[in-house]
């Protein structure tokens, strides 16, 4: 089988989960769920708040059913309610406009309403969510209010955190502009190196440089990464979709019932893990590299690498997360926000750390930041690794299988000891509320040492790579890194497909073949990485590899970090801002994601050039006078 076909049969794949998807939305008419009350009963927000601006009142209020055994109905929302991949139809979102609710009016209590109308009352709407689901359902509930807004919650003051970020990208900016003027205009000007670092023109000169990378020969590796931020981006820009309410909240659990969704579900959950090989990747052969030319051990590199990590990273990471903190917690309207609750204010230190995918991890400043701690950690480790096999060379085939044996171990541990299940799991209640409250996303999913195995595959490619590409001679008749490649490739089909046949609910014992199935379908994708690379590598005719090197991908390779910080706060501040409950049809997914593609590769493109290089360019030479090279 030739690579080539193994894209063909990928199309077809996805042409096939299409067609899935267009006879799952035709099925019959005749369903359940269409005689049971509206999982989502919302009052239009925006004519609620039109008809009393000055006084509107809205609240949101989760309903439970309760039960009643001598009604057919209630059985029948029971029954469908019972598969794990289905809404639970008992527990109802209502969205009451207190202002007309029936309960009353200015013609039968003139005076309650008007107390009524002073403030949001919350057992008032309880109450107006209550009578809502006896007039239309003929059942009873005990309700509760989750969220209310309401005219007089809104503030026009701004905090001393939203000063503080408002006054640095007002200098950000202001800095850019002028040292562009002087820069373009060649004024004579104190600073030079100021100047030069933020003007606009030189940094987009940078961006648009082909010649930056020290390695050549793995500039496929950026095209690699762009695809993979382009599949994480869209990903979660489609997610929260599947929490907000919906006009046809059936959509999503025929989506869930589709026989391959689970193969999709497990490509989204581990596609994360393609970013940790290529770290692990770029590291070992830079590492090998500089004791290839520097043969004498120096325990002051260690420093060096962390704080050149450091300042790539943090002035970028440090500006999000103060985003997060101020503005951020501004940037919402209507009662539906809620949905998506953020902790920067309460938890924004854990992110500076890089500890916040251990501390307080169910509760996290800008989720899709676990990364960032995971990453920096890895890479931490990852360098202390390349330090002792620099210092003692000869421990270097101990230390890879001792990498190997930790890749396979530790996640199937970590599994069968917690009770966890071998993947996140196609069940409702996990993937349309906090996935982050799941034990297997705080255990396994965000953890160091369960994503160690695929960082240290990258690592063993990286030396396995760097080792042999000063054989080149050699290298051009070997043709067995073609049959690695396939023999890689069907384990990591078998392991998705075999998604197939888990169980439609959660585990609650632990079991030794679910653990070590789940170790093996995480390390699937670092075997089929690091087999793709050793042949994209001695085959430069190769298609896919030249697609990969396309100079749009080298430059867009370069955003791809600013894109994954900005990506949170883009998508949620989208969805925040939505007032009414969405259809959800491939028309708004597409919709959703295009605009969170589009601004989100603004937003990185801004940061890129006005914070990310300038501060590069402006730090790095006071670290490289601290940290002089040797001579030889």
């Amino acid at each position: 089988m030739r690579v080539q076909d193994v894209w063909i049969l990928a199309v077809v794949w996805v042409f096939g989960i299409l067609a899935e998807i267009r006879c799952a939305e035709s099925k019959s008419t005749d369903e359940p769920w269409r005689r049971f009350p509206k999982l989502y009963d919302y009052d239009d927000f925006d004519d609620c708040k039109r008809a009393n601006p000055d006084r509107y009142r809205y609240c949101v209020v989760k309903a439970q059913l309760e039960e009643d055994a001598n009604s057919q109905l209630w059985h029948e929302i029971t029954q469908y309610s019972n598969d794990p991949r289905h809404y639970r139809r008992d527990i109802l979102e209502l969205g009451v406009c207190l202002d007309r609710c029936t309960l009353i009016t200015p013609e039968n209590d003139e005076e309650n309403y008007s107390k009524q109308a002073a403030t949001v009352d919350p057992q008032f709407a309880e109450e107006c969510a209550t009578e809502r689901i006896r007039l239309n359902y003929a059942m009873n509930s005990t309700s509760r209010v989750s969220n209310c807004v309401a005219a007089t919650d809104k503030s026009s003051s701004l905090s001393v955190i939203d000063t503080l970020f408002s006054a640095i990208i007002a200098a950000i900016f202001a800095l850019v502009i002028t040292s562009t003027v002087i820069d373009v205009r060649n004024l004579p000007c104190k600073g030079y190196r100021v100047i030069k670092s933020f003007s606009l023109s030189e940094n987009l000169r940078k961006l648009g440089a082909l010649d930056s990378r020290s390695r050549q020969d793995l500039l496929f590796l950026d095209g690699a990464r762009v695809l993979t931020m382009a599949v994480i981006l869209l990903c979660h820009a489609s997610i929260p979709m599947l929490r907000f309410p919906l006009k046809n909240p059936e959509s999503v659990e025929q989506q869930f019932d589709m026989a391959l969704f689970p193969v999709l579900l497990a490509g989204n959950t581990y596609v994360v893990q393609q970013f940790f090989f290529y770290g692990g990747v770029v590291l070992a052969v830079n590492f090998m590299d500089h004791i290839q030319s520097n043969p004498a051990f120096q325990l002051s590199y260690l420093w060096q690498k962390v704080s050149n990590r450091l300042l790539r990273i943090f002035p970028v990471y440090a500006l999000v997360v103060l985003f997060q903190v101020s503005w951020f917690q501004q940037l919402q309207d209507g009662p539906m926000a809620y949905h998506y609750k953020d902790h920067c204010s309460e938890n924004w230190w854990t992110n500076l750390l890089f500890v916040n995918n251990y501390i307080r991890p169910s509760e996290p400043c800008a989720q899709f930041t676990w990364y960032m701690g995971a990453d920096f950690q890895l890479f931490l480790a990852g360098t202390m690794v390349m330090m002792i096999i620099w210092k003692y060379p000869r421990l270097i085939w101990f230390i890879t299988r001792a990498m190997v044996v930790f890749a396979f171990v530790v996640p199937a541990v970590v599994i069968y000891v917690y009770k966890l299940d071998a993947t996140v799991m196609v069940i409702n209640k996990y993937l349309t509320n906090e996935i982050r409250n799941l034990d297997y996303y705080t255990k396994v999913y965000v953890t160091f040492e369960s994503n160690a195995g695929n960082y240290f595959f990258g690592m063993i490619t990286g030396m396995v790579y760097q080792r042999l590409s000063t054989q080149k001679k050699q290298l051009e008749s070997i043709k067995h890194f073609k049959l690695m490649f396939l023999a890689a490739a069907v384990f990591f089909v078998s392991m998705l497909a075999l998604t197939l046949v888990l169980p439609r609910d959660q585990l609650h014992t632990s079991s030794l073949p679910t653990a070590i199935y789940g170790s093996l379908l995480k390390s699937s994708w670092g075997l089929l990485s690091a087999t793709l690379i050793l042949y994209l590598s001695y085959r430069p005719q190769n298609l896919f590899g030249s697609f990969l090197q396309h100079p749009v991908m080298l430059v867009a390779a370069k955003l791809t970090y600013c894109a994954y910080l900005a990506q949170y706060s883009v998508i949620y501040t989208i969805y925040r801002n939505v007032t009414i409950p969405l259809v959800h049809n491939p028309f708004n997914l597409i919709l959703f994601s295009s605009a969170v593609l589009f601004i989100t590769l603004l937003v990185a493109l801004l940061l890129h050039v006005c914070v990310e290089i300038p501060f590069i360019t402006l730090l790095k030479p006071l670290l490289n006078l601290r940290h002089p090279k040797p001579t030889h």
